[in-house]
């Protein structure tokens, strides 16, 4: 029967079910019926005529059963036409009960209504006829019994806390209305029989009258809930809500010929409901806006059912990539940390866990932080007391935490700093005149651990000597105007400490907010050891003073050779500067000029060769030696020019990007290294302050090196790479020009031929060469030159090989 009653509209109303128990009392039973459920609902009344009992709501064959079968078929007739009849239809029907409790006579009147969603339904009364029926006055005694009812009714009416009035006719005049109602319209009980227009004017200008006029016209009842109405009372408007129902009422013929009107007070109930809808939306904001992070788990799997803005920062998600998500889902890395646990513990015995500064580990931008919060878990219980979830709160303090830690870090340095000077530490409340002294200070000023400490003690603890400068200077640190410094070096009272200590005290002065001064903090340092070991040093230094006047006065006549000397050096050093400028002026004139008699023997040679190869037999032999010997000069003039040139050591220092010089030099390579098919891998490579022009041709000798001397038949595959050392990670072999804390480390690797590595130092030197000219061509001057260019930039170059199994370039230049 619970899913029956789902088919009716449930009216809460408390004033309408006493109303509905006053119609009951008057004899009057009341019945509904819902055409779609065939369900019927009857009143306590009805149950009584008919003796059933269980549900107001009931399938209406249990109904049928407790009538007459020849009366059923005339009621089910009725009941039929009134489906198929537009609402409202009426008929009124006489019916016979079959009880245990004897026959009875009912009549039986209904008509149907459409609600407001449009569903059809038929409402009706059942009266008890059964004492008049029987004779020929029945009639007359059933009008008296319904007249007796209608005056019952009339009564329920007037005593119904409800407001209820009849609007007869479409101008609505007001008949039948009870005390409430009058005292609600607020103008006395002289409104009966004046149309409602008249009695309320205020109504004009609100759409009661046009619902009224409609619910008229229509048949269809109107219902609204905590509707305000203005209404004029004692010349004072008031806004009431009331809970409103406007039924139409019919006459014999099925025609509308009223309105009742049935209004119930609930200002109150709505204000309440207001007011607690006004502080719902205040929490709500205040959920929402609340600089603390909170949050509703729910007891099924731990879901999340509500997440504030702020949980969500401090969780580093959205509340909305959270909501309706288990918790391990929605914050995985949390797995292993327990919070579970805690959550589950806290459902389980319904005891809260608070916690202070619990360290969490979160995934906040795809990083793992630890963060730092005041967490409470609540249990969440239901209206029956059953705990239904978690409500959280955590506080982010994850900077306060964190300074905390700083400070204590910074304090246990300190104490550490302190402990490590032997420092002994003060400080002097100015209002008591007590001083705080650590122990080591205690022990120095010869006072026990527990005695109170007064400028009394302190002052008869130094020596009388050094007293009154003492005194002069912490009153001077205490007087208005001064930097509030006390900077002392005093000496002990043996008589007093048990030790002629040396002290030297240092403080500062600190003030309040009115620049008054309220105390002094400070440090003491024992400098006895010191002070000796000046006295000492300055003994000795006038000692030695002494000895080096006079070794100042033989030195004195030594001077003057030595200034004749290092005359005679600076004159030589001249010389030598100015004859290694001469030797790279020949250098490079002599290389220079030597090149254009070479460049007529090769012209003329080529001339000879292609005009009298026919007629020179084995002289041609000679001519082609002859061609190959001037070539091989040319190129060792080319390379004692390029040499020069570094040698001068004119570079131009630019910003120089490494990877574009190598690039630069692979272009020019391209020919060679296409026919060696050789493989060149190159990594980043920093950018340095440098000589382009040097560079180039220092990656040029290496690279051209490592396609030279490559192994037959297999292709050159050479590696260039870079990084950075620290002074302690550069070699010992790496004999660097200038000192810097962070090198440039670039290899150049080859799988060439290789060479013995007792070679390595003699390769950088001018001329010379591995292997002879008939196997690899070159004048040995370019490798010199890449240790040239290593020297100009302040660096180095060193090499490591094995025969046959390549050979590896590394350059050292200071970052």
């Amino acid at each position: 029967m619970a899913g029956q009653a789902n088919s009716f509209d449930t009216d809460n109303n408390l004033e309408i079910q006493r109303l509905n128990l006053a119609l009951e009392s008057a004899g009057i039973g009341t019945w509904e019926l819902d055409f779609l459920s065939n369900n019927i609902r009857i009143c306590q009344r009805t149950k009584n005529l008919f003796q059933l009992a269980g549900s107001d709501i009931i399938d209406l064959q249990l109904l049928l059963d407790q009538i007459y079968t020849e009366d059923v078929v005339a009621f089910h007739n009725e009941i039929s036409n009134a489906m198929q009849q537009p609402a409202p239809h009426s008929f009124s029907v006489k019916l016979r009960t079959t009880g245990s409790q004897g026959r009875r006579w009912v009549l039986c009147k209904a008509q149907s209504h459409a609600t407001a969603n449009g569903v059809t339904r038929l409402l009706g009364s059942f009266i008890d006829i059964t004492n008049n029926v029987e004779d020929s006055t029945a009639k007359t005694e059933a009008q008296k019994a319904y007249e007796e009812s209608e005056a019952k009714l009339r009564t329920v009416i007037e005593s119904a806390p409800a407001a209820i009035g009849l609007f007869v006719g479409r101008d609505l005049i007001v008949e039948m209305p009870n005390q409430a109602f009058i005292d609600i319209v607020g103008k006395g009980p002289d409104i009966v029989g004046r149309p409602l227009r008249d009695v309320m004017p205020e109504l004009e200008n609100q759409a009661f009258l046009k619902i009224l006029d409609d619910v008229y016209t229509t048949g269809v009842t109107f219902q609204s809930f905590g509707t305000q109405v203005n209404i004029v009372q004692q010349g004072v408007m008031t806004y009431n809500k009331y809970d409103i129902t406007y039924s139409p009422v019919y006459d014999r013929d099925g025609n509308v010929y009223a309105v009742l009107d049935i209004a119930i007070d609930v200002t109150n109930r709505v204000n309440l409901e207001e007011r607690i809808k006004e502080s719902q939306m205040q929490l709500l904001e205040l959920f929402e806006q609340s600089p603390v992070g909170i949050a509703i788990i729910g007891k099924e799997n731990l879901t999340f059912t509500m997440a504030n803005p702020f949980y969500g920062r401090l969780v580093g998600r959205k509340p909305e990539d959270i909501i309706g998500k288990p918790l391990m889902e929605a914050i995985p890395e949390i797995e292993g940390q327990g919070f579970d646990a805690l959550l589950k513990g806290v459902i389980d015995t319904g005891v809260p866990y608070i916690s202070k500064e619990q360290p969490v580990d979160l995934a906040i931008d795809g990083v793992i932080q630890t963060i730092y919060v005041d967490l409470a878990y609540q249990p969440q219980r239901d209206q029956a007391g059953n705990i239904n979830g978690v409500f959280v709160v955590a506080t982010d303090m994850t900077k306060q935490v964190l300074s905390r830690k700083q400070i204590e870090e910074t304090e246990t340095f300190l104490r550490g700093a302190i402990e490590l000077a032997e420092l002994g530490t003060y400080s002097i409340d100015l209002a008591t005149g007590i001083f705080d002294y650590s122990d080591r200070l205690k022990y120095w000023f010869g006072v026990e651990k527990e005695d109170t400490i007064t400028f009394e003690k302190v002052y008869a603890a130094i020596s009388k000597e050094d007293l009154p400068a003492v005194v002069e200077a912490v009153n001077r640190a205490f007087a208005p105007g001064s930097d509030g410094h006390f900077d002392m070096e005093y000496t002990m009272d043996a008589e007093q400490t048990g030790f002629a200590r040396i002290l030297h005290a240092q403080g500062k002065v600190l003030y309040d907010e009115n620049g008054k001064p309220v105390s002094m903090i400070g440090t003491a340092q024992d400098v006895t050891i010191q002070r000796e070991i000046k006295n000492t040093l300055e003994a000795q230094v006038q000692q030695r003073t002494q000895q080096l006047e006079v070794m100042n006065e033989e030195l004195a006549s030594l001077n003057e050779e030595y200034r004749a000397t290092n005359d005679e050096l600076a004159d030589s050093n001249l010389l030598l500067q100015q004859s290694n400028v001469n030797l790279q002026q020949f250098a490079y004139v002599a290389s220079h000029d030597l090149q254009e008699p070479l460049r007529k023997i090769q012209s003329f040679s080529d001339l000879l060769a292609k005009r009298y190869s026919e007629n020179l037999g084995d002289g041609l032999t000679y001519l082609q030696r002859m061609q190959s010997s001037a070539k091989r000069m040319s190129d060792l003039i080319e390379d004692l020019l390029s040499f020069s040139r570094i040698t001068a050591h004119n570079e131009v220092i630019e910003k120089v990007f490494l990877n574009k010089v190598i690039n630069d030099v692979l272009n020019d390579l391209e020919l060679v290294i296409t026919e060696t098919s050789a493989q060149i891998f190159v990594q980043d490579l920093p950018v340095i302050e440098g000589d382009r022009m040097q560079l180039n041709q220092l990656f040029l000798n290496l690279i051209s090196n490592a396609l030279k001397f490559r192994k037959p038949d297999v292709p050159p595959v050479i590696q260039i790479t870079g990084k950075i050392l620290n002074n302690a990670q550069l070699p010992a072999s790496a004999k660097v020009l200038r000192t810097s804390n962070l090198y440039y480390q670039i290899e150049v690797s080859d799988n060439g031929i290789g060479f013995e590595q007792q070679y390595a130092d003699r390769i950088f030197q001018l001329f010379q060469r591995l292997h002879g000219r008939s196997q690899y061509s070159g004048t040995g001057i370019g490798l010199a030159i890449c240790e040239r260019v290593a020297a100009n930039h302040g660096g180095s170059i060193t090499v490591t090989s094995e025969e046959g199994a390549g050979a590896t370039f590394t350059i050292f230049l200071p970052a």
